[in-house]
């Protein structure tokens, strides 16, 4: 068994909230992952852009969610992920106030770019004119924030904020949700009522 090194690697998580990995993934998957995107029905999203659910059995899909579960793993992540849910997300040059992912997202969540370009920061809270951080990103980038956590005096994840630069971002959005993971019976009853029933009805899509 290899030990991690105790220096942060490049595109490590270690020690941080969020990483950007440029050019991760190829054209071919990029135009095969945009056309599994337009064949499904879109719904509006709370920051004015758009979300698809879509299917992990799908062969392009299932071969890029298995390389993103190598690659988060590799990026010193607290707990392997797998994910469970996947989603595209298409978001436009305006966004909401910086937001985190719920906590009952484990591991982190692992973003590609499929189309478009844009800008994402990340802040301290929930105020734009904080920035801690600042990326470009681009078709073929993966993103990766850190879950949620109880294992720590303080929450890993990443208040982040995604501006497409005119045109719409297209993403497809990979997450590990903690209902129906080896962590649910310690980590879930840590949640708040609304936390568990709102889990609980993601993991039925």
């Amino acid at each position: 068994m290899t030990c991690p090194s105790t220096h942060p690697v490049a595109g490590s998580l270690f020690g941080r909230r969020h990483v950007v990995l440029p050019g991760t993934v190829g054209d071919d998957e990029l135009r095969a992952l945009a056309a599994e995107a337009a064949a499904l029905p879109a719904e509006p999203a709370g920051d004015g852009g758009t979300v698809a659910i879509a299917s992990l059995r799908r062969p392009v899909i299932a071969d890029v969610a298995l390389r993103l579960s190598g690659l988060a793993a590799a990026r010193h992540l607290a707990s392997p992920f797998e994910a469970t849910e996947v989603s595209f997300v298409t978001r436009g040059a305006v966004a909401a106030v910086p937001r985190r992912e719920q906590r009952y997202y484990l591991g982190c969540t692992a973003s590609v770019v499929l189309a478009g370009t844009g800008t994402l920061t990340e802040h301290a809270e929930r105020d734009r004119a904080d920035v801690l951080q600042r990326s470009r990103i681009g078709p073929g980038d993966v993103v990766l924030l850190r879950g949620w956590s109880p294992l720590g005096a303080a929450d890993p994840r990443p208040y982040l904020r995604i501006v497409a630069d005119g045109g719409p971002l297209l993403m497809m959005r990979l997450r590990q949700n903690l209902v129906g993971s080896t962590r649910e019976p310690a980590w879930l009853p840590l949640l708040t009522e609304a936390e568990i029933a709102e889990a609980r009805t993601r993991a039925q899509h």
